[in-house]
């Protein structure tokens, strides 16, 4: 009762307002939030986003160094370059967090998360954290339910603005790292092809330090080299304005070690691990009077297999293979009534089916209907939004029993007002969940078929307020408060490496936070600008499943309570450096917050420096060099997975655009 009376004072408040006000004379635009600056007037505050410019001067090595200068995402990292990458937004697992591009959903059954180090950014346009709701078109059912949605737009999937568009991306650093990236597209106003080329490596030996108690030991990182090789194409046929159909190709293969914790006498890790992916996706827009929609089919093929050479048993040594194929169709409609009224449905069936060589006691299969109804009514202050949708999912593990299966309701409704042209509110609540993965349900020796799905309840309120805007003079700040429930909540933890995992339900979830973020940029003259980000996030994620538990009330692992990045750009013509900082207070590596389970906070700065050189109308070269961890900071995310110190990245772009 107490969760449901703070949901209607949240969700009341503002439409008590609305009715005390006037309504406006003129209409507010419909804006996102960046975190490079702050749009003014009307704020769509559970969005934030990155565009192209953001990811050049930050030259994040993937998709979870990015993440992780945005408020209230929580990125674990388990080892830097070509290392595994998870994670959290406001205190939900990244398995509440729907990952679309260039709008379909990148669903991994047997792992039931993305691992965003796999996620390179040289093609990645704009990246949108999406915390509540959603109603674009595009954006399928399975992310209109989730707890969370990591948005992503690719430069293939855009048209050219030119008859021949083309990218070349060439990085060279530390550690021998080797990045080399093409794309191009082609095309008129009906038809437009693109395909892309991307190859990656890297020894990956680099020296850390590690305290052992009150000793500090020094060493080289062992059986950390990958290497990944990426490619794809689209072709996107556009005969009117009232049609298109679209078709994706994309495949990659990579080999990797399997790094091993960095602990005292064991630095002997020779494990491998060697993926495949193959994704083809297909969907067809299209409007017939005032009913727009949307069909769209993809289907993913996974392979892979780990190698432990040194395994001890009658083999002398453990090989694991594992091939999961997914199936998604999906169908969205959306129409507008009366200007203000707005209706969108959908329905989205995901079809998974996992095989496996190895000892595992069964080959699951999985069914997961996503279906979803949503009203959005608005005017000129004020935007009512209200959504049910339905998950039936029907899980079939061993041949001889019974599949089971779940159904589950998940409400949403979301208020936003403009009380002025400067200050915007928005509150919401969601109802999310999700099923164990494949491995957390099946996987030989830890899994456990007897978890119950992870339900989440979210309660929010953010506001966004413009303090100056004049003439080239910006300053403004966001902030939000949430309040989130998790029950029955799945806990995965890394052992000896990162194939074998503990895996634990304690139950309930607690989380109580808020973010904030500050924008300021100033145009100062016609050749010099400069632009200063900075946000916090704060985030008690409790463990209040047993009041006898020794961890009642504490912390959950890996979980800091404070974070906070900042940013200083300052720009000359076609010269830029870049200045980012990052800190993370401590966390724990259990439940129950005793000493020994400490991992001690850590901050880090990064500098960087770059030129463009413009050749022509559409011809450019831009030169960057990035210095990450300029203090050479031993630090980790994860108990003994300790990241690199200070290294260098080259960058080189050709780009015809």
């Amino acid at each position: 009762m107490k969760l449901f009376r703070i949901i209607l004072i949240l969700l009341l408040t503002p439409l008590v307002a609305v009715a005390q006000l006037e309504p406006m004379v003129k209409d507010l635009e419909e804006l996102k939030i960046t975190v490079t600056k702050i749009n003014k007037y009307y704020v769509d505050s559970s969005s934030l986003y990155m565009t192209r410019a953001d990811i050049d001067a930050l030259q994040p090595d993937d998709l979870g160094e990015l993440l992780k200068k945005m408020p209230g995402v929580n990125v674990k990292s388990y080892g830097g370059l070509g290392g595994m990458k998870t994670v959290a937004i406001r205190g939900l697992s990244g398995q509440h967090t729907n990952f679309v591009v260039d709008g379909f959903s990148q669903m991994q059954t047997q792992t039931g998360q993305v691992n965003l180090g796999m996620i390179q950014m040289d093609n990645i346009e704009r990246v949108t954290v999406q915390r509540g709701g959603t109603s674009e078109l595009t954006v399928p059912a399975a992310a209109q339910l989730s707890g969370n949605a990591i948005i992503l737009e690719t430069f293939q999937s855009i048209a050219p603005t030119i008859p021949m568009q083309q990218k070349l991306i060439s990085k060279f650093g530390s550690f021998g790292q080797i990045d080399q990236h093409f794309m191009a597209k082609t095309g008129g106003k009906k038809v437009f092809a693109s395909l892309f080329l991307k190859y990656r490596q890297a020894h990956g030996e680099y020296p850390y330090r590690y305290k052992n108690y009150k000793t500090w030991e020094d060493g080289i990182r062992r059986n950390n080299d990958f290497m990944d090789l990426n490619g794809g194409a689209n072709i996107s046929y556009h005969p009117n304005q009232n049609h298109r159909v679209n078709f994706y190709f994309q495949h990659m293969i990579s080999d990797q070690g399997v790094p091993g914790a960095v602990v005292l006498y064991n630095d002997l890790a020779k494990q491998r691990l060697t993926t495949s992916n193959t994704h083809v996706k297909l969907d067809y827009r299209g409007k017939i009077k005032i009913f727009n929609y949307r069909f769209h089919y993809s289907t993913i093929g996974d392979s892979l297999h780990y190698l432990d050479p040194s395994y001890l048993n009658a083999a002398g040594e453990l090989r694991s293979s594992y091939h999961n194929r997914v199936h998604d169709l999906g169908l969205n409609v959306a129409a507008s009534f009366w200007k203000k009224l707005h209706i969108n449905i959908g329905a989205q069936e995901v079809f998974s089916k996992l095989r496996s060589i190895d000892n595992f006691t069964t080959s699951p299969e999985r069914f997961h209907l996503y279906s979803f109804a949503k009203a959005t009514f608005s005017s000129t202050r004020w935007k009512a939004v209200a959504q049910v949708g339905l998950q039936h999912v029907s899980d079939k593990g061993k041949a001889d029993i019974e599949p089971k299966k779940y159904t589950k309701l998940n409400p949403y409704l979301e208020v936003r007002y403009a009380i002025n042209e400067k200050i915007a509110l928005i509150s919401y609540y969601r109802n999310s969940f999700r099923m164990a993965n494949f491995n957390e349900l099946y996987y030989n020796n830890i899994g456990n078929n007897n978890l119950k799905p992870e339900e989440a309840n979210q309660v929010a309120l953010s506001t966004s307020i413009t303090l100056v805007d004049h003439n080239k003079f910006y300053f403004g700040i966001q902030a939000g408060a949430y309040y989130n429930e998790v029950e029955n909540m799945i806990l995965s933890i890394p052992t000896k490496n990162l194939f074998v995992w503990s895996i634990q339900n304690i139950g309930k979830n607690q989380v109580r936070g808020m973010d904030a973020i500050a924008s300021i940029s100033w145009d100062m003259g016609k050749s010099w600008s400069t632009q200063v980000t900075a946000n916090y996030t704060f985030q008690q994620s409790l463990d209040v499943s047993d009041r006898n538990s020794p961890s009642y009330k504490h912390q959950i692992a890996y979980n800091p309570l404070h974070v906070v990045n900042a940013d200083l750009s300052l720009h000359f013509k076609g010269t830029g450096i870049r200045f980012s900082t990052f800190h993370s207070s401590s966390r724990y590596v259990l439940n129950q917050n005793i000493p020994s389970n400490l991992i001690e906070g850590f901050s880090t700065f990064d500098l960087s420096l770059f030129h463009l050189f413009k050749l022509g109308k559409n011809n450019s070269i831009r030169l960057q060099i990035t210095s990450k961890n300029i203090t050479d900071k031993s630090y980790a995310y994860v108990k003994n997975y300790i990241m690199p110190g200070r290294h260098f990245i080259f960058t080189f772009v050709y780009a015809f655009i």
